[in-house]
């Protein structure tokens, strides 16, 4: 068993700034005790590949090129030992196009099969992120898998290998494209990316959605945050949750107060149910967690959350779920549920999962050498495995001690 001893400067740290109410009960007693990671080679292979052939000026460009989107004109385009033909391929994202490996869009004639362990899924458009500013390649995917665990993440995701003209350009990760997901599996009408301010920073409409059904869903978006300063308790509540699935949308909150997600205000989709009639999120974005501190900095933040379990409450909405006392009760109700479906066990193999993806690609020096790249330059199987492990006994030990805070706060 491990128990509080492990990478404790790190864990008490968190415990400090974010759980003041009960931190001192670790002096008193108060001991969690769970099975440490068994982080080892399980025989995993690299299930995914794509190699591109395209001139060399334009290799070149792709790597020289900073801040602008620009499309890729292959000779050649193999995924996984299946030679296609691409309709358009271009460099995509927003920080990621600063950084010498690029992330890009990918819009097929034909579909391309991948692979995630025992799941095959088959697409003609799909994203390759470049996983530039994810530490150590591991950030997106435990937040995926944890969210995939709590029905809060249903996007199709797998490690891949990236090779141009032969050469190894690194660990990637194909994504299936929200869009797609909301607007042809769920048959929504109308997706929006939200801003900062509670702004609709994009917005995409499905074929079958007419005018008159995109005027009304834009009008339900904006009377959630009409609705804020109208009414309060458990009638904001019932009134909120005629246009939004209010409780998935607090699990969200409370998925990223757990996982420290330092940017998630404008990294998140809204997208309409047509059974329900309701918005619904898909979260996005997943490179910036166990981070001290919110986008808006911590002094910021605790301002308006003092010692609530909330990590940022940059939206208007998250703002008045954490101080609006019913709706922060409720909240909480969330939280609890999250963290039992995230146990010691189920979280221990998440994380082991993720090692033994991850593996193959960390034991291939061409491969793992292109993170030099990255913001978080050379990685190694080494630091992989201490990171994993601390950020392990991080989540763990947190989840009791927030499990106490909600019995707490719940009174």
């Amino acid at each position: 068993m491990a128990s509080l001893n492990r990478h404790c400067k790190f864990v008490l740290l968190q415990c400090a700034l974010f759980l003041p109410a009960i931190s001192t009960s670790l002096g008193q007693g108060t001991q969690i005790e769970y099975e440490p990671l068994d982080l080892s080679d399980r025989g995993n292979k690299i299930q995914n590949t794509i190699c591109l052939d395209i001139s060399a000026s334009e290799f070149e460009n792709i790597k020289a090129v900073t801040g602008k989107e620009i499309n890729v004109n292959p000779k050649l385009l193999i995924v996984n030992n299946d030679t296609l033909t691409a309709d358009e391929i271009r460099t995509r994202g927003q920080t990621t196009l600063y950084y010498r490996r690029k992330s890009y869009s990918f819009d097929l004639q034909s579909e391309a099969s991948f692979h995630h362990g025992k799941k095959t899924r088959k697409f003609k458009k799909f994203y390759l992120l470049s996983l530039s500013m994810d530490r150590n390649y591991t950030s997106n995917h435990l937040a995926f898998e944890m969210m995939e665990t709590s029905k809060l993440f249903h996007l199709f995701y797998a490690y891949c290998e990236l090779q141009i003209n032969g050469q190894s350009e690194g660990v990637c990760m194909i994504m299936e494209r929200p869009d797609d997901w909301a607007l042809q599996k769920k048959d929504s009408p109308l997706l929006i990316r939200r801003g900062y301010n509670s702004s609709i920073e994009k917005l995409k409409t499905g074929n079958k959605a007419d005018k008159e059904i995109i005027k009304k869903y834009r009008a339900n978006f904006r009377d959630i945050y009409r609705s804020l300063d109208k009414y309060e308790g458990e009638k904001l509540y019932r009134t909120i949750s005629a246009w939004l699935e209010t409780d998935d949308y607090m699990k969200w909150l409370a998925f990223n107060y757990f996982i420290r997600n330092g940017d998630y205000t404008d990294e998140v989709y809204f997208f309409a149910d047509p059974v329900t009639g309701k918005f619904n999120v898909i979260p996005w974005d997943y490179d910036d967690i166990f981070s001290i501190a919110p986008h808006e900095g911590y002094e910021e933040s605790r301002k308006i959350t003092g010692d609530k379990l909330f990590f940022s409450a940059e939206d208007q909405l998250d703002k008045k779920i954490v101080t609006d006392p019913y709706l922060y009760k409720m909240y909480l109700v969330q939280f609890e549920e999250l963290l039992n479906e995230l146990s010691p066990d189920v979280l221990k193999h998440i994380f082991e999962k993720t090692y033994a993806e991850l593996y193959p690609y960390y034991s291939n020096d061409e491969i793992i050498g292109q993170s030099k790249y990255d913001r978080h330059k050379n990685v190694n199987l080494e630091d992989l495995k201490k990171d994993l492990s601390a950020f392990y006994d991080h989540l763990v030990i947190s989840r009791g001690l927030l499990l106490q805070t909600i019995a707490i706060q719940s009174r």
